[in-house]
């Protein structure tokens, strides 16, 4: 069972419901992020720079006591770790977690194990022959990797409302590899990648009303195009 209520006035709502859980809005957003990202350990209880900020993916609104108390229940139950290296070969204990946090020098990062992806999995329904990832821009040429040479030429079709740039199919080279992983903790069979040559749609002045419009316009193709998996948290994609 899943379901989502409008989280209200910064206080954690109900997010996610399955049959012998309640989670809360706070839990379900640490949960979807460390799916998506593993993030830097010290940055993740610093006041003056709330993750919001830099990750422009919605907040957990959670207290600091609350985030802490949060992050180590999820850690002791295993659904998350935290490594000192990049590498993945050096695992950190929950208290050399709770001590990196808000540590400034410390170089930990910390994200979900396979068994918090599942758990997430299991809430967000992903497709993964959608997952994609762009990376690299650099003015001129991005690389663009999904699961599918059909969705890669979807992304590149779109770039318009994606990323607002035009790219042209035509021009694309798309080499096949196995395996993928997407991320950490998942592994797919192959995955489909292209360098893209892309020119940034020149900005026109334009009065509000009609920039307005045509974000309205496009706003249901951007989804739709974005669109891979349910957001746990009530978002409108992940």
């Amino acid at each position: 069972v899943f379901t989502n209520r409008n989280h209200i006035g910064g206080a954690s709502v109900i997010a996610a419901v399955r049959p012998t859980e309640i989670m809360e809005y706070g839990e379900a957003w640490l949960l979807e992020i460390l799916a998506l990202y593993r993030l830097p350990v010290h940055c993740m209880t610093r006041a003056e720079r709330p993750m919001s900020e830099w990750l422009n993916r919605g907040y957990h609104h959670l207290s600091k006591e609350a985030l802490v108390s949060t992050l180590t229940s999820m850690f002791q139950s295993g659904e998350i770790d935290a490594y000192h290296d990049d590498d993945m070969e050096k695992p950190a204990t929950l208290r050399q977690f709770l001590l990196a946090l808000g540590e400034l020098d410390s170089t930990m990062h910390c994200g979900v194990t396979q068994g918090g992806g599942k758990r997430w999995e299991d809430l967000a329904e992903p497709d993964w022959s959608r997952f994609f990832e762009d990376v690299g821009w650099d003015g001129e040429n991005v690389e663009i990797t999904a699961a599918t040479r059909d969705r890669l030429i979807e992304l590149v079709s779109n770039a318009d409302v994606l990323w607002q740039c035009n790219m042209s199919v035509a021009e694309v080279s798309i080499t096949q590899f196995t395996p993928w992983e997407p991320l950490a903790w998942k592994t797919l069979p192959s995955g489909y990648r292209a360098s893209v040559r892309y020119e940034q749609i020149p900005f026109t002045p334009r009065p509000r009303e009609e920039i307005m419009q045509e974000h309205i316009k496009n706003r249901p193709r951007y989804i739709e195009v974005r669109t891979w998996a349910k957001s746990i948290c009530g978002h409108a994609y992940v």
